[in-house]
């Protein structure tokens, strides 16, 4: 019996170091309080330190306002004023959700959501949807839908895409076209088309779409296309797309993960260079921050082809700074957190729900800190809806809201936001805030919005109309 009890002591006491030890890595890896990876590393952390300190700096300004009656005279009422949305356009992909059936489970979510968190939309179509007969009734059904419905919740928009030479992109005719030169009317035709039907009221459009991704298929299958992978092919597009949209922001967009050490990047720094050096009116230069696992590393560890650290805010900050060098402003034009692609088989490197909430947080506080980025739009609000991120999403398939939607919000909402309440001096308060669109709601008035943006005066007037 007493051999019998020191037998159960001694495993109980391997037990109890075991799980210590266990505890102890569970601890080192994942401390409490935090989560196991947010792309925050040591070398990470002074970047962060300083794009939270870059944000008071650069995306803030102190301001006055007066506001009058009808008669000029001062309205010394109680009031509340708040911020909107701010000046940097943070954006959302309307297009996969408003496909959805009405009665989808995440459709509702995801739009409650887009209306809620992000003031600009991305519309259109791919060229293929938009003509699918070569000289027939052009199909603008999908896009107007969408444009109607973000004309009626007050959106900015921007178009994706023009110019994209791939398999689902471009229009189903392109075997019959037996020549190159035979593709630049049908390519002019195309910007015309479009410009002529949207550019009264959308404003930035992507010229051309995934470069150097897809010239694998572009130049086998549809050879005859002007190769967008040369930059005079490039330069040519976007000098007819200034023609028909000369007021809108044209942009040129390539994807894959932004690191120095990638060299797909460098080959997209080159290209763009080229395009530019040879006078294309290129407004922005767009990025897509696709943010995808690779093969069996861990995303902690880095990417097989991007080289380590490639999902760190140090690493991520470092390339974002040597595009930014080219003297164009860039925009974000389809991200996605670290996610698992739908297409890859097999096991596949990925992050948990609150990972991807924290690395989010973290990605939006670096590039709203960055004072030549302008915009950031986010591909995926439903989980793999209208893309390859199973992970990318705010919602999930079933309409659940994602631990990634709440971070997301309580950064846009609550801690970049600007509130101001009390009496009025004279008609006047003086606060410091955020640029951005502002609403006003002053006792025995009529509500008022107001624009307070970084080109703007620093001091505005307001008339105000009784209720």
């Amino acid at each position: 019996m007493l051999l019998r009890l020191i037998e159960y002591r001694m495993i109980f006491m391997r037990i109890l170091v075991c799980g210590a030890i266990i505890l102890f890595f569970v601890l080192s890896y994942c401390p409490l309080g935090s989560v196991a990876f947010d792309g925050v590393d040591e070398l990470s952390e002074p970047v962060m330190r300083e794009a939270r300190e870059r944000i008071e700096k650069i995306r803030k300004g102190n301001f006055t306002v007066r506001f009058l009656d009808e008669r000029g005279m001062p309205v010394d009422s109680y009031a509340e004023i708040s911020l909107m949305h701010h000046e940097f356009q943070f954006g959302a992909n309307l297009c996969p959700v408003m496909r959805l059936p009405r009665n989808h489970p995440a459709r509702k979510v995801a739009l409650e959501v887009i209306g809620e968190l992000f003031p600009l939309v991305r519309v259109g179509n791919f060229w293929s949807v938009e003509e699918p007969e070569q000289r027939g009734p052009l199909n603008w059904v999908a896009t107007d839908r969408d444009v109607e419905w973000a004309v009626s919740h007050g959106k900015d928009m921007r178009y994706h895409c023009l110019i994209y030479n791939m398999y689902y992109a471009v229009p189903k005719w392109y075997r019959q076209i037996r020549s190159t030169e035979e593709w630049w009317p049908l390519i002019e035709k195309r910007i015309s088309d479009v410009a002529g039907r949207y550019g009264r009221i959308i404003h930035e459009y992507d010229i051309i779409n995934e470069m150097l991704m897809n010239l694998k298929w572009a130049d086998k299958h549809n050879p005859n296309f002007p190769t967008l992978g040369d930059p005079r092919n490039a330069a040519r597009i976007f000098k007819i797309a200034d023609k028909y949209l000369p007021d809108a922001k044209l942009v040129m967009l390539e994807t894959h993960l932004c690191t120095l050490k990638n060299p797909h990047y460098q080959d997209i720094y080159r290209y763009y260079k080229q395009v530019l050096e040879l006078g294309a009116p290129v407004d922005v230069l767009g990025f897509q921050g696709h943010f995808y696992g690779g093969a069996q590393m861990p995303i902690s560890v880095g990417h097989p082809q991007a080289g380590p650290g490639a999902f760190t805010m140090k690493v991520i900050s470092d390339c974002l700074d040597h595009l930014a060098s080219l003297g164009k402003p860039i925009h974000i034009t389809e991200y996605n957190p670290p996610s698992r692609m739908k297409k890859r088989k097999g096991p596949q490197p990925h992050l948990s729900d609150e990972e991807i909430a924290a690395w989010t947080a973290n990605y939006y506080t670096l590039v709203f800190s960055k004072p030549y980025i302008h915009q950031l739009t986010r591909w995926f609000v439903i989980d793999g809806c209208g893309g390859n991120a199973q992970d990318g999403g705010l919602v999930t398939i079933e309409g659940r809201k994602k631990p990634n939607y709440y971070a997301l919000r309580r950064l846009l909402k609550e801690t970049w936001t600007t509130r101001w309440q009390g009496r009025l001096d004279n008609g006047e308060v003086s606060f410091r805030g955020f640029f951005g669109r502002y609403r006003a709601r002053i006792a025995g008035y009529k509500p008022v919005e107001f624009k307070l943006y970084s080109g703007g005066k620093r001091r505005i007037v307001i008339r105000l109309t009784r209720l």
